[in-house]
């Protein structure tokens, strides 16, 4: 008897708050809801909407309903997660308090807010079954944003029920900001108007019922109008104002901004280029034209698209997002996702059971290049050098996301590529759409990925730990500390820093270190020192912790930041015991380039003019040191310091007026940049020239598939690019 008065106690008060604090025991071990932040509001958001909402149907035709006595037992439901959360955080960490606070307060108010308002408007309606109805709504409520995503451009929603959701994992800093406010507040006042109306028993709620709920259903149609004029939502309409220059062909519509002519142009004829390709490999052509949406920045792509870290496809509008400041590196792979709709399957036209590994492992496996190494070499080289990952687990669920996303995309693009040169593409494409691995292939799929993983045993790739910790060393969202809170912070700390606000920069930097040593934040909090001529404190500042960064990504660019820092205080001694360690270890070819030209310097005993220097002085510097005879490793450098400098292409080419001799890696990857530098300058005659000489030499080269492409593409450029250039139509829309 006593158990079932506790079970009834105020209407199932005790119920929803057990029910409550069981589910917030859970989220606090698992990744991200643990931490006191924007994951942990959303889930507590959308868990007291429903709760709140079933709590006042059950409460509202009792004798005890009144305002005040359901203000206060949500206000108990509304604290349980707070308690728990916050006593968590004491016993483990605190990213940031009032981050969470803040993320709390205005999330969880506005869907508290919103379900018991829907509640009291269904009780007025019907009092049977209204539990089931609410159940209904809610449903109806939540699938709003997967209408948005699927039919709109963007990938961020907001939302009464979670408030926002921000586009995806790989944009990490995330604070609580002023749309989110507002988008919270208007779901407040509207909910608390009606309310008002409901409790004082207005006649409009009483007499007018039907008109009171057309009203309101007007109300919500309005708001889901007007949502894309004030940030909540992005339309089609919307992005083609703000990138409302075209350049059209049969196959593709380039929309852009204020991306320059010729750069939009080589944009268009790469996309010209990478169908032609796709067409080939996948021996299928999409149904329907491709829209190709270019942003100036990442800034811009996360403003109005809401993904600025990733590029985007959705291969069911036949449409992709792409940066300016990425497009050469996901251009085809995004390509490759629009041309899978033609085998995909459902109304998104993804792979059978949305496996994400799937999905991006075939427009991995299609693109056949990442970080200008071929896939399979990557995937060796993880593989030998023990970065070995889970076949069967990494195609299941979401487990794509668990780990490294590096070694998730390579791994599953190796695997498909596997796949498509064992069976044979038309096998793959059939798998893809029907997911049916025994079936379609004949075979158990334990026996094929046994087989995957014999053909990874590389010698050549056994002995490259330092290139595997370069490029595999890295941690996902779910495996940091803190992820969202330092995010935020070191863009916060960057922009101090680049506005000369030392005081401000160097407080943020530490705040980060003092919740997880950050690289970053450990490299600008150095700059805050050399700005203020501390210089020992920030050699003394890397030189203390850059062991600690060994068997990660970051270890030798520590390294790279102590030499430079010794360099700059004339302790060359130093300097070029560190620079010669990452030639020794090899962990990237930049930085090796990097290093060797330093090293140059070093002899010419001008290095520290050089580091101090700008980019103007660098580039003299460098070509004096290119005078009488190449210094390979200092190519590359050279044509990024004239890309910054925006040097004319026709005066650039004096520096390169020596004949190349290609008979190492060093000239080969020379070769290669320079061939790029062309290309990208239309110089495709040139461009193919310098790609062929790049692929002299062969033995050991790791990018020799690039150079491969590279000569591919330069050579249909020859061959194709002024036939398209005059056939493109180029539009210019007035919004």
């Amino acid at each position: 008897m006593a158990f079932k008065k506790l079970l009834l106690y105020k209407n199932g008060l005790f119920v929803y708050g057990l029910i409550l604090f069981i589910i917030n025991i859970l989220l606090a071990n698992l990744p991200l809801t643990s931490t006191f932040g924007y994951e942990f509001a959303a889930v507590n958001g959308l868990l007291l909407a429903v709760i709140c909402g079933l709590y006042t149907i059950g409460f509202v035709n009792t004798a005890k309903f009144n305002l005040s006595n359901i203000i206060i037992n949500i206000s108990v439901l509304f604290a349980i997660p707070l308690i728990v959360t916050i006593i968590n955080s004491i016993l483990t960490m605190f990213c940031s308090f009032w981050d969470g606070l803040w993320f709390y307060i205005i999330i969880v108010s506005g869907s508290i807010m919103f379900g018991l308002s829907a509640a009291l408007v269904i009780n007025i309606i019907t009092k049977k079954f209204n539990r089931i109805i609410f159940s209904i709504l809610i449903f109806l409520v939540a699938l709003v944003p997967v209408f948005e995503i699927y039919f709109n451009p963007q990938v961020y929603f907001f939302s009464p029920l979670i408030g926002f959701f921000p586009g995806n994992i790989y944009d990490e800093g995330l604070s609580p900001d002023w749309k989110l406010v507002f988008h919270q507040m208007i779901v407040i006042f509207i909910s608390i108007a009606i309310i008002f109306l409901i409790v004082r028993k207005h006649k409009l709620t009483v007499i007018y019922k039907k008109y009171f709920i057309g009203l309101i259903l007007i109300v919500a149609a309005v708001f889901q109008l007007i949502s894309p004029y004030l940030g909540f939502a992005t339309t089609f309409t919307t992005l083609n104002s703000k990138l409302s220059n075209e350049i059209k062909s049969e196959l593709m519509t380039l929309h852009y901004d204020c991306i320059d002519s010729t750069t939009a142009q080589l944009i268009a004829l790469n996309q010209e280029f990478y169908f032609s390709e796709l067409s080939t490999q996948l021996k299928v052509r999409p149904s329907k034209k491709i829209n190709v949406y270019l942003f100036n920045d990442r800034d811009q792509k996360k403003e109005i698209f809401g993904a600025g870290n990733a590029d985007v496809a959705k291969p069911w509008q036949y449409s992709i997002y792409i940066s300016a400041d990425s497009w050469q590196q996901t251009l085809k792979h995004e390509l490759a996702h629009v041309f899978t709709a033609e085998f995909g399957t459902g109304l998104f036209k993804l792979a059978s059971g949305f496996n994400v590994a799937l999905i991006e492992g075939m427009a991995e496996s299609l693109d056949g290049i990442s970080y200008d190494i071929s896939l399979n070499d990557l995937t060796a080289l993880a593989y030998n050098n023990g970065y070995i990952v889970n076949m069967k687990s990494l195609f299941t669920g979401l487990s794509f996301f668990k780990g490294n996303s590096s070694l998730a995309y390579t791994y599953s693009g190796a695997y498909i590529d596997f796949l498509i040169k064992n069976y044979g593409i038309e096998k793959v494409k059939e798998f893809y759409g029907q997911g049916d691995f025994d079936l379609i292939f004949g075979t158990n799929p334990d026996k094929v990925e046994d087989e995957f993983e014999k053909s990874l045993k590389n010698s050549q790739w056994s002995n490259n730990k330092s290139m595997a910790d370069y490029y595999f060393g890295r941690l996902s969202i779910i495996q940091k500390v803190c992820p969202r809170f330092i995010g935020d912070r070191l863009s916060k700390a960057f922009k101090e820093l680049s506005e000369n606000n030392l005081e401000k920069a160097q407080s943020l930097f530490n705040q980060i270190n003092s919740k997880s040593l950050n690289y970053s934040a450990l490299i600008g909090l150095s700059e805050t020192y050399l700005k203020q001529n501390k210089n020992t404190n920030a050699t003394n500042l890397i030189l203390k912790n850059y062991e600690k960064f060994k068997g990660t990504s970051y270890y030798h660019n520590m390294i790279f930041r102590l030499a430079e820092l010794y360099a700059i205080n004339l302790q060359n001694d130093s300097a070029a015991y560190y620079y010669k360690k990452i030639v020794e270890d090899e962990p990237n070819y930049q930085l090796i380039n990097l290093a060797n030209t330093r090293l140059k310097l070093l002899e010419a005993n001008n290095l520290q003019e050089y580091i101090k220097g700008n980019d103007s002085l660098r580039f003299k510097m460098l070509v004096v040191l290119n005078e009488k005879v190449y210094e390979y490793s200092s190519i590359p450098i050279i044509i990024e310091l004239m890309e910054n400098l925006n040097i004319d292409y026709q005066k650039s080419l004096i520096v390169f007026n020596k004949t190349f001799i290609v008979e190492n890696i060093e000239s080969s990857i020379a070769a290669y940049k320079l061939s790029e530098y062309m290309f990208e300058n239309s110089d495709y005659v040139n461009a193919k020239k310098y790609a062929a000489l790049s692929l002299r030499f062969k033995e050991d080269n790791i990018f020799y598939k690039a150079m491969q492409m590279q000569f591919k593409k330069s050579n249909w450029f020859v061959k194709n690019a002024n036939k398209l250039l005059d056939n493109f139509i180029f539009v210019k829309h007035n919004y």
